[in-house]
């Protein structure tokens, strides 16, 4: 990338964080639906060009947040070799940190009442991307009772993770998504390990939960 190409970029980046706080800084004042524009550029101390810049409306603005947080999902989901739900732990805590980098923001907009459809949206992608990874759950000896149990610790620890972002669980993301993930993989090993891989593992000396 050249000098100039450089510094536009970095403009642009810029540019689109400043609206992006000045948004969550709405968020904690007004509904959505509500908030102008206008309100934007003059909280962001930008003009309503550079705006138009970058989106066409506000809408555009929540789908690229909603957009960042897919993208972090399915970047730590693809690079499993197994189903996540088997070892959560390391996705949960790349999620965890993913959110964390930018806490504050998410905070103000998941305590708003754009925070539900947020969370919703993403819960929905996880649980479809999970059950539709063929590659990895063909294995699975129960395939309609470990969709229900996907959508229920999903349900789950997305409920946890807002608890803690509005202040109601008094514990870090990080300590949160080791402990789900602890409880997560026990409540799918007996979907996941065949009697004969548990008796392997006893002869081994291995734990079986």
């Amino acid at each position: 990338m050249k000098t100039g190409e450089k510094s536009e970029y970095s403009s642009a980046v810029k540019s689109r964080k400043l609206i992006k706080n000045a948004l969550g800084e709405l968020l904690q004042k007004k509904d959505f639906e509500t908030i102008s524009v206008t309100e934007i550029v003059k909280a962001a101390g930008i003009n309503r060009s550079t705006f138009y810049a970058h989106y066409n409306n506000m809408t555009e603005v929540l789908e690229e947040i909603e957009k960042q947080v897919a993208d972090g999902i399915l970047n730590s989901f693809m690079s499993y070799e197994e189903s996540v739900m088997e070892n959560p732990t390391p996705f949960l805590k790349s999620i965890a940190s993913l959110l964390q980098k930018d806490f504050d923001f998410y905070k103000r907009l998941i305590c708003a009442n754009v925070g539900s459809h947020f969370i919703d949206k993403l819960k929905e992608l996880f649980i479809n991307t999970v059950i539709g990874d063929n590659d990895k759950i063909n294995h699975i000896k129960d395939l309609k009772t470990f969709g229900v149990l996907v959508r229920f610790y999903t349900n789950g620890f997305c409920s946890m993770f807002e608890d803690a972002f509005k202040g109601t669980l008094k514990i870090s993301l990080e300590n949160l998504a080791e402990i789900i993930g602890e409880i997560v993989a026990v409540g799918f090993e007996d979907y996941t390990i065949t009697k004969a891989e548990k008796i392997e593992r006893l002869k081994r000396g291995l734990p079986v939960r």
